[in-house]
């Protein structure tokens, strides 16, 4: 896999496998390597959409695991399919009585083993940990693969698969497009040595650092606070959208923007633009629209105030811009959302009432 700063890493999907059967542990421990994946990601490249996605797959019939919203929210799905090369499916350990009924499971999801299956044949990748490798051990994927079975499930696993090389005691497997671990306590490092084969070995690194106990780096990090590791300064992204927050009845100026901001025009466009999704003219105008209709819920100030106090003299102007950003015109807007009665009905329902009383 290419880890050259300067090329494009190949994204990669991730798909999580969740069965009645598996151990809950397995899948979570997988999303909590992935999310800090992504993060990661994230941070080191913030211009460029991370080449990672995953998201829960289930058979038919078969509830993910937790409620439906909050799973949604966790997963990082890929917009559009990818090839099967890049797509991995992680097979999850099983929590079986004993090794005939870790047989028994494989056979009951035969539209598990199809689908393997299927994504074998077109190339895909497959992992699987612990108790899980019974899946591609019975699609005959491990014939001839050097792989570690759970120590109580080993002897079984030969008797049954015995095109398997299963005298190692190695603790994960690398074969070509199948992985095994052979120990559920194992997930986080085999996930992220996964992530390290398949999209960049500096990105394994920092999820084993961030998610495993590093005592020296405790000890150092210690040492440094509040003398080398200081708070970090302001960016000027920072300080250009405090200063736009604050004066945004000020007529627009990139020049005086970019002073305050203490860089260049071109650097803070460029740089404003990756951080925050749009233009500081463009967020300055998103400012004003919010400003104005707050106004108009809560005062009774006609619109040319607003304008006014928004920064535009032109009151048609913003008219035109507060429609486009919300929808509606600002009569309409005022009339839905108001918080405050019209004069002509101060306090004339208290004073009815105090007058039939």
């Amino acid at each position: 896999m290419q880890t050259n700063p300067a090329t494009q890493i190949a994204p990669l999907d991730v798909q999580l496998l969740w069965l009645p059967e598996a151990m809950p542990g397995n899948l979570f421990a997988a999303v909590d390597v992935l999310n800090v994946a992504v993060g990661i990601l994230r941070l080191r490249k913030p211009h460029l959409p991370p080449p990672l996605t995953w998201r829960v797959i289930t058979p038919p019939g078969v509830e993910a695991p937790l409620n439906s919203g909050i799973m949604a929210g966790l997963q990082k799905p890929s917009p559009e399919p990818l090839p099967a090369a890049r797509t991995l499916i992680v097979v999850p350990g099983l929590a079986t009585r004993n090794a005939p009924h870790m047989g028994e499971i494989a056979q009951s999801h035969p539209e598990v083993l199809a689908m393997l299956h299927n994504h074998a044949l077109d190339g895909g990748l497959i992992a699987a940990c612990f108790t899980g490798m019974v899946f591609p051990a019975r699609l005959g994927l491990l014939a001839g693969a050097r792989c570690a079975p759970p120590w109580a499930y080993q002897s079984w696993m030969k008797l049954h698969f015995p095109d398997g090389d299963f005298d190692t005691d190695e603790p994960m497997s690398f074969h070509e497009r199948v992985f095994t671990c052979v120990a559920p306590g194992l997930q986080t490092e085999f996930i992220s040595a996964l992530l390290g084969r398949l999209l960049d070995p500096d990105l394994m690194e920092g999820c084993l650092q961030v998610l495993q106990y590093q005592q020296r780096r405790q000890q150092i990090t210690s040492e440094l606070s509040g003398v080398w590791l200081t708070p970090t300064s302001d960016s000027p992204v920072y300080r250009a959208t405090q200063w736009l927050q604050v004066n945004l009845e000020q007529p627009y100026n990139l020049q005086t923007l970019a002073e305050v901001a203490a860089t260049s025009e071109r650097t803070l466009l460029r740089h404003f633009r990756q951080a925050v999704g749009m233009t500081p003219l463009e967020y300055l105008h998103k400012l004003r629209v919010e400003r104005a209709k707050v106004m108009m819920e809560v005062s009774l100030h006609n619109f040319h105030t607003i304008a006014s106090a928004c920064g535009y003299a032109d009151a048609g102007s913003f008219r035109r811009l507060f429609q486009q950003a919300t929808g509606m015109n600002p009569s309409v807007y005022r009339e839905r959302f108001t918080l405050r009665a019209r004069r002509p009905h101060w306090k004339v329902e208290q004073k009815s009432q105090r007058a039939l009383a």
